[in-house]
């Protein structure tokens, strides 16, 4: 009996000293907290928190194709992610993580344990809540301190939020290695493929990454990937996510990766002056960091037909003078990497503009962005060469003239301030009285300067004004036949004022901008000016479709399709152009060196410049209607033969008309109009 009460009064100290001792715990526990969250983040603010997250380009059909962050991150939404991934993230990451309060207390004791006898700093135990915590909120130093304000905020995070906008947030913050956050962004870098189209082995797999992305890295160590992988399909089928035959089957599947490289890559040059754009209005905080969705005009097939096109035309340049190509090898996406070897330095451009509303659909700036950022299509300025004729010819036309009224092409020499200028033929021969259409189709020097002597070289220049033309042009003769320097931006863009009945659109390439969260913050449309009528712009149609099927373009007859165009080469070959157009779509190209220097004998606009457009036009032309034709002339040109009277000449700026096919041509004598205020530059011989 005596010893049933010592022991009764032994247990009773106990049991009051326990208490004692777990008020004291619960005091200094308490007290470590209101230590620990004197300086924690207010967790309120969690429900409005955005993630750092991508500037989106899309393309004119709505497909993204370049973004701009400071880290790579698509924001997806909680349905976004299929019950297969979120198995695999709970298998191994977190398997209570539905039950627990934020952290779980035994399994962090032993983790405590394990590691004091390691003599390492605490680490792991980690709940999927307490690294959300983590990766928001606190930096990554491996100290009890850092661990007990994990706990404090996951315990706060798990009071506020419901389990599917914890998981949410950790799945769109959780880092998965070379530079990609969330699983969405990871499914698409790693597979190609959204989160929700991911497999039971896919799954698996990126649920493996987030305790060590770089050294469960697929890319890096294929080896340790799979046996991590593999943990985490023997993890889920321990926890009944998974059938054995499903494990099974999955460990028995090799990693197959389908790595999205620099989505920049198809069209660096576009998506650089996209970056330059955006970054003037909005400031570089919001283009890199405020999830903006930029929908532009570029087409991404057409973009893809352009960069193959002009790779093409360098390689056949480079063959033509000694060169060849040499196959690197094969990127992820199984596209032939072609290197000129040994390199030349010769460039090359190519710009396509919708004609109807001045939308820019490809632009390739250069031969390879990564070595020389210069936009040759939009900064460079160059002479046009013969590509300048048609604004000659345009003040003719509108000043009366038909394509059928003669000029004469021959040799003569005029008179400028800095002494005699004559010019040349390309083929050093003369032709006499042909007509303005064949003048322009063959592309004759003499026959340009004598019409631009007589409207002036100062009015032909105010039209030039009209097509879009904004560089400085001297008003003087050489300058018929293309001694200006204007870049493929407005070259391309005053030609689509063609086709598209005198109308000229100005070139843009932003359509539509909205913020993170929808608001349309810019919406462009196209704006449209007259420049010449609608008879004139298809009068000028008609005589570059001539210069197509019966003069210096007639290769683009292959094409079978309604296209006109111009070629243009610089004296001694500098530059080579050819501009043309279909229907629907204007395209330019330009090749030559950065430095002016030769591309070498006979190439031509024609030779150098014309197959990367008949190659890039093959791809545009196959999805035009090929039953839409260039329009024709209302007048007197509908019928070759039911024409105005012949002989219509310019003299002093005005044309002169005979009576019947008796009429004597009228010599074209030097007046009033030439400009004797300017040197003359070499332009001999320009086709």
């Amino acid at each position: 009996m005596h010893n049933v009460q010592r022991r009764s009064k032994r247990f009773r100290w106990i049991a009051f000293g326990s208490l004692v001792f777990a008020s004291a715990a619960m005091g200094v526990l308490a007290g470590l907290a209101i230590v620990f969250s004197t300086d924690l983040p207010q967790i309120r603010d969690l429900g409005s928190y955005r993630p750092i997250s991508n500037t989106v380009l899309y393309d004119d059909a709505g497909r993204p194709f370049a973004s701009f962050a400071l880290q790579r991150r698509i924001i997806a939404e909680y349905n976004d992610f299929p019950k297969v991934l979120y198995d695999a993230v709970l298998s191994v990451e977190d398997k209570n993580f539905e039950k627990h309060p934020g952290f779980e207390l035994w399994r962090m004791v032993g983790a405590a344990r394990r590691d004091l006898e390691l003599g390492v700093a605490v680490q792991g135990a980690s709940t999927l809540t307490m690294q959300l915590a983590r990766n928001l909120f606190l930096s990554q130093e491996r100290t009890y301190s850092r661990k007990v304000r994990e706990v404090i905020l996951a315990i706060q995070i798990e009071h506020r939020f419901t389990k599917s906008q914890i998981f949410t947030l950790y799945a769109n913050q959780i880092y998965l290695g070379h530079g990609v956050y969330g699983f969405e962004t990871g499914s698409r870098y790693y597979f190609g493929k959204s989160a929700r189209d991911l497999t039971l082995d896919e799954a698996a797999m990126l649920a493996a990454l987030p305790k060590a992305p770089n050294s469960y890295s697929p890319v890096k160590d294929p080896v340790r990937a799979l046996q991590r992988r593999n943990l985490v399909i023997d993890l889920m089928r321990t926890g009944g996510k998974i059938s054995v035959a499903e494990a099974t089957a999955a460990k028995k599947r090799p990693i197959h990766l389908h790595i999205q490289s620099d989505s920049k890559s198809l069209a660096p040059y576009f998506v650089e002056e996209i970056r330059q754009y955006l970054e003037r209005k909005y400031g570089t905080e919001q283009v890199h960091e405020g999830g903006l969705r930029v929908y532009t005009t570029l087409d991404i097939d057409l973009q893809n037909a352009a960069n193959r096109a002009l790779l093409e035309g360098l390689t056949a340049y480079e063959r033509r003078h000694g060169r060849s190509a040499q196959l690197q090898g094969v990127d992820p996406n199984f596209q032939a990497r072609v290197r000129l070897g040994p390199d030349s330095g010769v460039q090359g451009a190519l710009l396509a503009i919708d004609n109807t509303t001045g939308e820019i659909r490809a632009m390739v700036g250069g031969r390879d962005f990564n070595r020389s950022k210069f936009n040759r299509a939009t900064q460079a300025l160059r002479q046009v060469g013969s590509s300048f004729k048609p604004y000659v010819y345009i003040v003719a036309i509108d000043q009366g003239a038909v394509p059928d009224d003669l000029v004469v092409d021959s040799p003569e020499t005029f008179l400028t301030s800095s002494g005699a200028y004559t010019p040349h033929n390309y083929d050093g021969k003369f032709e006499g009285e042909i007509t303005l259409a064949r003048a322009l189709a063959e592309s004759r020097n003499l026959p340009a300067v004598k019409l631009a002597r007589g409207l002036g070289m100062k009015t032909v220049i105010s039209y030039a004004r009209r097509f879009g033309i904004r560089e400085r042009i001297p008003a003087y003769l050489p300058v018929a036949l293309g001694a200006a320097d204007l870049s493929l931006l407005e070259q391309t863009s005053a030609f689509s004022t063609f086709p598209n009945d005198g109308l000229r659109a100005t070139p843009h390439s932003v359509v539509k901008v909205t913020d993170y969260d929808g608001q349309v913050l810019e919406q462009n449309h196209a704006i449209v000016q007259d420049a010449i009528s609608r008879n004139t712009a298809r009068t000028m149609t008609w005589m570059l479709r001539e210069a197509v099927l019966r003069g210096t373009g007639k290769t683009a007859t292959r094409l079978k399709h309604p296209v006109a165009g111009k070629t243009g080469t610089t004296n001694n070959f500098t530059d080579a152009w050819f501009i043309g157009f279909s229907p629907s779509l204007t395209c330019g190209v330009w090749v030559g060196f950065d430095e002016k220097i030769t591309l070498g004998n006979k190439e031509t606009g024609a030779r150098a410049a014309l197959p990367i457009w008949i190659d890039f036009m093959e791809t545009a032309l196959s999805r035009e209607n090929p039953e839409h034709d260039l329009l024709m002339p209302f007048d007197s040109m509908k019928q070759a033969g039911a024409r105005r009277v012949r002989g219509v000449l310019p003299v002093d700026g005005r044309f002169y008309q005979g009576t019947g096919p008796e009429h004597r041509l009228l010599p074209l004598q030097p007046t009033s109009n030439i400009s004797r205020d300017f040197p003359v530059v070499g332009t001999q011989g320009q086709q």
